[in-house]
């Protein structure tokens, strides 16, 4: 009897280690046989971007939501208030972001770890006005309103007036209103016929009043003074170091689509001005449609235009520091594909 309950047990333990010994096996095959693609785990990624022009060219992407990769998804973010792109920029939540240009080298040296893909918005910051001005000498005595002192409009405006022989602290009056929202009421009202705009309010004003002018373009005039033919970068695309480093694939597929982006943006102002009433982004469908090449939309890789970059940083610290981190970026900063 103990001997037939020996051999029984002996039995199931022999079965018992057919058994393991084959569950191994197959798990194992199946390890190795999975494709590398059905491994990779799904990732959600987050592109922030400022209310405005920056967020014009990436109407198209968040609206169509085009799929870059099939492991990826990408959460769309409009943010209105400027302080709250600081923030998240600052904080290193967005994995991509559109920002102003200044704020890129800043994030950089205050050892954030982004990268500078390239330019997604030129200069569009226009001088218009209802009097007969020709010339820079035309402009000693005159006030001119404008925005952001310390900040890259006011930067921009003071080196343009600078190497055009006009001292912007004693030939001209420059007046600080607090946004673009109080700029556009106090030309209308005629409070001031001499102002300092962005585009897209730039052409609602002008269509709004029939006898001002654009009679500076503050873009073309850097370009002329810098020898730089596409000026100044206004706006930024950053990507974290880190994904261009596990995933330089995707990076270079959502670059082409960003691309794509940017460029039908121009390519189809009407609808441009529907998405953008869909999205929530506060420019007035007709003033896409008139501003047209105004809006200096044109998506640019750094590899293209790395010597914009460096002028640019280069007025911006010898007119106020803070504005880049303190010191100019290194070669850190730049991301070529």
């Amino acid at each position: 009897m103990k001997k037939k309950f020996f051999l029984l047990i002996l039995s199931l333990v022999l079965i018992l280690s057919i058994v393991s010994g084959c569950s191994n096996k197959n798990a194992g095959d199946e390890v190795s046989t999975a494709p590398k693609e059905e491994q990779e785990q799904p990732k959600t990624l987050k592109f922030s971007f400022p209310d405005g022009l920056p967020a014009l060219t990436a109407a198209k992407l968040d609206k169509e939501n085009p799929a870059v990769d099939k492991n990826v998804t990408i959460n769309y973010e409009l943010l209105k208030a400027p302080d709250v792109l600081v923030s998240s920029i600052l904080k290193g939540e967005p994995d991509i972001a559109i920002v102003p240009s200044n704020l890129a080298a800043q994030a950089f040296n205050k050892g954030m770890a982004y990268r500078l893909a390239g330019t997604s918005t030129w200069g569009s910051l226009y001088m218009i006005s209802t009097e007969e001005i020709n010339s820079f000498e035309d402009l000693k005595g005159k006030e001119i309103y404008s925005i952001g002192k310390g900040l890259t409009p006011d930067i921009v405006l003071r080196y343009v007036l600078s190497e055009n022989g006009i001292d912007p602290d004693k030939d001209v009056t420059i007046t600080y209103l607090n946004a673009a929202t109080e700029l556009g009421p106090a030309f209308l009202s005629g409070k001031t016929n001499l102002a300092v705009l962005p585009e897209p309010l730039a052409t609602t004003i002008l269509t709004k009043k029939e006898n001002a002018k654009v009679i500076f373009d503050l873009n073309k005039e850097w370009a002329n003074l810098t020898g730089i033919d596409e000026g100044y970068p206004q706006s930024s695309l950053i990507i974290k170091e880190d994904l261009i480093k596990d995933d330089p694939e995707f990076v270079s597929k959502f670059l082409e689509k960003y691309k794509e982006s940017s460029d039908w943006a121009m390519g189809n102002l009407g609808q441009l001005g529907d998405y953008a009433k869909e999205l929530g982004i506060s420019v007035e469908k007709n003033a896409i449609v008139n501003a047209k090449e105004k809006l200096n939309i044109r998506f640019t890789e750094t590899k293209d235009c790395k010597d914009a970059y460096e002028k640019y940083y280069e007025v911006l610290m010898n007119f106020e520091p803070k504005t880049i981190g303190g010191k100019l970026p290194d070669e850190g900063l730049y991301f070529e594909r």
